[in-house]
């Protein structure tokens, strides 16, 4: 079971810490009678969709003691549980909270975390959840949460967005544009990517976790040497069709002998970055 007084000083630490922050805003509109689940890419900005939704909140008039964010990656909550959810409604309003709007953040990590959706959505809670690896696929999110949530997709930024984040302004025309137009196109547009030195490093770990986790887990890939060189031969043959044998045979010729099975994943598919599945 949680520990109330360590669950209070997250809540309190979490608090201060949006408080704190200053954001690129991004251009998205929610509704407060609505609930979410923000699905996407890992390092979309999905969080930090959160955090302008409270700061929004907090900036029309609202106050903390109507809303409760918790992290649920951060490692002081290990060895929450499903039983525990309760117990974070009990500390808020013992805080002097009144019955709060929620912004869960990575709340996929809590097994039995759907049962408690749809409880508050059916109690009438005001609810946001964020989600982000093989467990919280927008096509698992609508059977799991039955129509309750709306579903919304986060995307990295686009190209204005990626010059705000640098200090520029979107409108003004200047030479430094075409550097950052070549990075944008480099690079892409990872928020946490967008003003880093080190960017291939940064995306090498995204890489790694998206493709090589998330994928793999999720079609119980266990040839990991063949999945990685299919993307590779995949990343190759950007923007052409490739057929299902010819990529077998690509990886053949490499001396990794794989059945088409791995190459379909589904039949018929193709990757989708954005919402980190194979779709039609």
């Amino acid at each position: 079971m949680v520990n109330k007084e360590q669950l209070r000083n997250i809540i309190l630490e979490n608090r201060n810490m949006v408080d704190r922050l200053k954001l690129v805003r991004r251009d998205f509109t929610f509704h407060a009678a609505f609930r979410y689940v923000l699905v996407g890419v890992r390092r979309a900005g999905k969080s930090f969709l959160l955090f302008q939704m409270m700061k929004d909140l907090l900036a029309s008039g609202h106050s903390w003691n109507e809303m409760l964010y918790l992290n649920f990656e951060d490692d002081r909550l290990l060895g929450f549980e499903a039983s525990d959810f309760e117990t974070i409604l009990e500390v808020h309003s013992e805080m002097g909270g009144s019955k709060p709007m929620l912004f869960l953040d990575e709340v996929q990590n809590i097994p039995g975390w759907e049962k408690f959706a749809r409880r508050l959505a059916d109690q009438k809670y005001s609810v946001n959840i964020t989600g982000s690896n093989a467990k919280m696929l927008s096509s698992d999110v609508a059977t799991t949460l039955g129509g309750r949530y709306i579903i919304q997709y986060v995307f990295p930024y686009d190209f204005p967005e990626f010059l705000s984040a640098n200090g520029f302004d979107i409108y003004a025309k200047n030479d430094k544009d075409m550097r950052l137009m070549d990075e944008y196109l480099r690079y892409g547009g990872f928020p946490e990517c967008a003003t880093l030195q080190s960017k291939q490093e940064y995306l090498l770990s995204v890489y790694q976790k998206i493709y090589m986790g998330d994928i793999s887990a999720r079609y119980n890939i266990e040839n990991k040497i063949a999945l990685r060189l299919m993307f590779r031969k995949l990343a190759e043959t950007m923007m052409q069709p490739v057929a299902l044998t010819r990529l077998t045979n690509m990886l053949a010729s490499t001396g990794t002998k794989v059945s088409i099975e791995l190459c379909r994943l589904r039949k018929g598919c193709i990757f989708d970055i954005a919402t980190n599945q194979f779709c039609r």
